[in-house]
């Protein structure tokens, strides 16, 4: 592992965090909302004001120096930093990234930055010496024969499990992103779950929970993004390997959310006793519904919906950037 160090500022309120942020770095600009204490806070997080800072699944953020270049990871709940050498050059202007394994795995760990508006990616291993940039072509066919171009970054889910990253690529077979140590791209063939066409509006995100894969399929009220009709958990079973419906996920919670109208969606997970959270729910933030930021909550035990709107007197225009995720780690 990198040379570590540790800031004085956590986070004023407990995780997982909900981040509204405008961008201008001025009194005001970022706003957090902790879903345990239902409570918010406009008490500035140092690393978010400082830094371009770019969330991960596994709690961890990456941050970015625009002066020096500088990078690092850190982690919310303490402020502790995994030193990461610098970039070449700035990050891409809209871009998503996760780590393939915790920075603490016994194998070395990833940091993956893929770019939103193009098909490129950046990639430090660490404690590596460098990032290396890669341009890939990734294509999938059609039911009339044709080719087309995928981008990973903009497709429905990314997970990492396992030390791979796992992305929804077609309707019969999952990407992979593999380390050996080299990069590779291959696939993991299996069936897309039943996606039923009276339902024609959904959003799908993938999520790794305790070293398992899981799929989340939100599906809205007809052609209407702003209701819910139903969420459907899968989990799954790399031994088929098959997506299996489940209806309960245990003593966890599952944080869904993304870019804007599902440029590219974002799925996590969480202990939930230990956060002051309720099992078997699942937090989602609608990054499909333009112009909105409402938080609705669902639980599986009891088969409910609560809409919250954490941010209701920021008013519009909406931020730069959707609100987004910070968690706490496995670590």
């Amino acid at each position: 592992m990198a040379p570590t160090g540790a800031t004085p500022s956590p986070p004023p309120l407990p995780l997982p965090l909900l981040v509204h942020d405008l961008g201008h770095g001025g009194a005001g600009s970022q706003t957090q909302y902790s879903i345990a204490s239902q409570a918010p806070s406009a008490t500035p997080i140092a690393e978010l004001s400082d830094h371009r800072c770019f969330e991960t699944p596994q709690g961890w953020v990456l941050a970015l120096d625009p002066a020096s270049l500088a990078t690092f990871l850190w982690r919310p709940e303490d402020g502790e930093r995994v030193i990461l050498p610098p970039a070449r050059k700035d990050f891409p202007r809209r871009c998503k990234c996760l780590l393939s394994d915790t920075p603490r795995a016994p194998s070395s760990s990833s940091v993956l930055v893929l770019d939103l508006d193009g098909p490129e990616m950046l990639v430090c291993r660490i404690g590596g010496t460098e990032w290396s940039s890669y341009t890939y072509e990734v294509t999938m066919s059609l039911a009339n024969g044709k080719q087309r171009e995928v981008h990973l970054a903009k497709l429905q889910g990314i997970a990492a499990v396992g030390g791979k990253v796992y992305y929804t690529f077609s309707g019969y077979a999952l990407g992979v992103i593999e380390f050996t140590p080299e990069l590779r791209l291959t696939d993991l063939e299996v069936d897309m779950v039943d996606l039923p066409v009276s339902r024609p509006m959904f959003s799908m995100y993938l999520v790794e929970s305790r070293g398992e894969l899981f799929l989340v399929v939100v599906f809205f009220l007809g052609e209407n993004v702003h209701k819910v009709a139903e969420v459907a958990v899968y989990r799954m079973d790399f031994s088929a390997p098959a997506w299996r419906k489940v209806d309960r996920i245990g003593d966890r919670v599952f944080l869904l959310g993304g870019d804007r109208i599902g440029a590219s969606n974002f799925g996590a997970s969480c202990s939930a006793s230990e956060h002051g959270l309720c099992g078997n729910c699942i937090y989602f933030l609608n990054n499909i519904a333009n112009e909105e930021n409402f938080l609705h909550i669902f639980n599986l035990e009891e088969g409910s919906e609560q809409v919250q709107r954490p941010f209701r007197h920021k008013g519009y225009p909406m931020p730069q950037r959707p609100p987004f995720w910070l968690l706490p780690t496995d670590d």
